[in-house]
């Protein structure tokens, strides 16, 4: 899908990948750009470009608003980037049902609710929807079990939907592996906690999302490396065990 002249509605636009996804978007000739976060006082406002908005959209009525708002600035939503997303870093040691939810509130409720809006808005022009999932929905890393849960059944549900989309319906999932933001920093509360391997800058992130997406890339492997090793893994599971085995190792001592 080319991005010129398409009206984008980008969540998580703040910071990390969002926010480098959002200086690449600028770009483009004639893009117009939601770019939409709970906090939006850092983001830039280019007139007839970007139009910040805030919103919380782990809630029904924030992904809501985001498409009233969509439907006064441009009409129709061309390209829905679902980007927002967070997770934890702990052991599960206490009962709490309102921790559950809120991770699976923005990580799984937030882009599916969003999708179904996006397609029962209808529209015969060629539109799409792209959704960071992550490396760790197709893995085990130790300490983040709600986290990888909750990428684990966007995944699914993706790869699934793919069979009922409309034609016009470009669908793409995007699996960066751990990126050099302050989201790790946020899940595990801990400054110096160390990330997954591998690693990854969220400028390349950024840069080989958007490829993709022009691509019509139905899967989006930011990290070559992941690329590579993962079917490796899929064909010797030992190897995906020994993974994680590892990272459990590297990240215990922390808790």
């Amino acid at each position: 899908m080319k991005l010129d002249k398409r009206n984008v509605v980008l969540t998580g636009a703040s910071a990390g990948i969002g926010l480098e996804l959002l200086k690449r978007l600028v770009l483009y000739p004639d893009l117009k750009v939601i770019a939409v976060a709970r906090h939006v006082d850092n983001l830039p406002v280019i007139e007839d470009v970007v139009y910040p908005f805030a919103a919380d959209v782990s809630t029904q009525k924030g992904v809501d608003a985001v498409f009233d708002y969509a439907q006064k600035v441009f009409g129709e939503v061309d390209v829905f980037i679902a980007n927002a997303g967070f997770g934890y870093a702990e052991e599960l040691k206490a009962a709490d049902w309102n921790h559950i939810e809120q991770i699976f509130s923005l990580n799984v409720f937030s882009p599916v609710y969003a999708l179904e809006r996006l397609v029962a808005a209808g529209g015969e022009g060629e539109k799409a929807f792209v959704c960071t999932i992550s490396g760790a929905g197709l893995a085990a890393l130790p300490y983040y079990s709600l986290y990888c849960s909750t990428k684990a059944a966007l995944h699914h549900f993706v790869e699934t939907y793919r069979y009922e989309k409309p034609l016009n319906l470009q669908l793409s999932a995007v699996y960066p592996v751990a990126t050099r933001t302050a989201f790790f920093d946020k899940a595990s509360q801990k400054n110096k906690f160390p990330l997954p391997f591998p690693v990854q800058d969220a400028e390349t992130v950024a840069r080989r999302i958007i490829k993709g997406i022009e691509k019509g890339k139905k899967r989006i492997y930011p990290s070559r490396l992941f690329r590579l090793f993962y079917p490796i893994g899929r064909a010797f599971p030992c190897l995906m065990r020994l993974y994680s085995l590892m990272e459990k190792r590297k990240t215990a001592k922390y808790f």
